[in-house]
């Protein structure tokens, strides 16, 4: 038996063609969620996706990453996320065979343990242990695929979840559809030259994008690369500014140069000028200083 869910709907109009909108054949087709019952009466989810989009037993891959990519467009399609999980490999360290499940397979501590666990480490020690949601319900979604003459095959395909799918209006939150594209990490570098928060390079994407669902990142997602870069160039940044100093030195003729660090190896004055500095100095004897502190 299988119904419709009932006040589901998750059919919407097209997206116009932005600079950073996902694919289309993403968002091509997005019918109506069902709900079946298996045969020991328990509820699943079903989502219908275009037969070219859907996984089916017998179907072959040249490579094992062709595969996988296969089903994390299907995952996004339907609406859940996946993880990668057990596998066994031949003698000479091949993959033979590779289970990807949904991310809600197995199960999780519930609430009342963690929160025990958390109590008995609080009584032992000063330091809390992180409280996290339940996020497995023992779903058995799933696709295998077996290394079989040259080419890896889906031999099972398990369809409905356990669990409610991820409407259209929320799916730029699924994890699969959450990456930041090369435009999205230039950006972000850039705009944190001139000190431009993420925050608020993450509205200036949206309003290129048309809309926060269609930037493909969360916030979160500009935070976390934002504070890498910062990360990476950590006490470095002086350096990196006399090392392009050096490098304009090169490249422009007329270009001068000198800094001064002090006696812990710290910039604490620096000098540039190129040729036309030093003809306005000439005819007006002036200069400009910055203070960076």
């Amino acid at each position: 038996m299988i119904v419709v869910v009932s006040g589901v709907d998750i059919t919407t109009k097209e997206i116009p063609s932005t600079p950073l909108a996902r694919p289309p054949t993403i968002e091509k087709h997005t019918p109506p969620i069902l709900l079946s019952y298996s045969p020991k009466g328990s509820q699943q989810w079903i989502r219908k996706v275009e037969e070219e989009f859907t996984p089916r037993v017998g179907m072959e891959f040249d490579t094992l990453e062709d595969g996988i990519q296969f089903y994390r467009i299907y995952a996004i399609a339907c609406g859940f996320d996946i993880r990668k999980s057990t596998q066994r490999r031949f003698r000479d360290g091949s993959i033979r065979t590779k289970l990807i499940p949904c991310h809600r397979e197995g199960f999780g501590e519930s609430k009342k343990l963690q929160k025990l666990v958390n109590t008995e480490v609080a009584e032992t020690s000063k330091k809390k242990e992180r409280v996290t949601t339940i996020k497995r319900f023992g779903c058995t979604a799933m696709i295998k695929l077996v290394f079989k003459s040259g080419k890896y095959v889906i031999c099972e395909f398990r369809e409905g979840h356990n669990h409610p799918l991820v409407l259209v209006m929320n799916r730029e939150f699924q994890k699969l559809s959450r990456k930041l594209t090369l435009y999205h990490k230039q950006t972000i570098i850039n705009h944190s030259k001139i000190n431009i928060e993420a925050s608020k390079t993450y509205r200036i994407c949206k309003e290129v994008a048309n809309g926060y669902e269609n930037v493909g990142a969360t916030l979160l997602d500009f935070k976390n690369f934002q504070r890498e870069v910062k990360l990476f160039i950590g006490d470095a940044d002086a350096e990196m500014f006399i090392n392009n100093l050096e490098k304009r030195g090169q490249s422009k003729k007329g270009f001068q140069y000198a800094y001064h660090v002090d006696e812990g190896r710290n910039l604490c004055r620096v000098f540039w000028t190129d040729a036309h500095g030093k003809s306005a100095y000439i005819a007006f004897g002036d200069g400009v200083s910055f203070d960076p502190t």
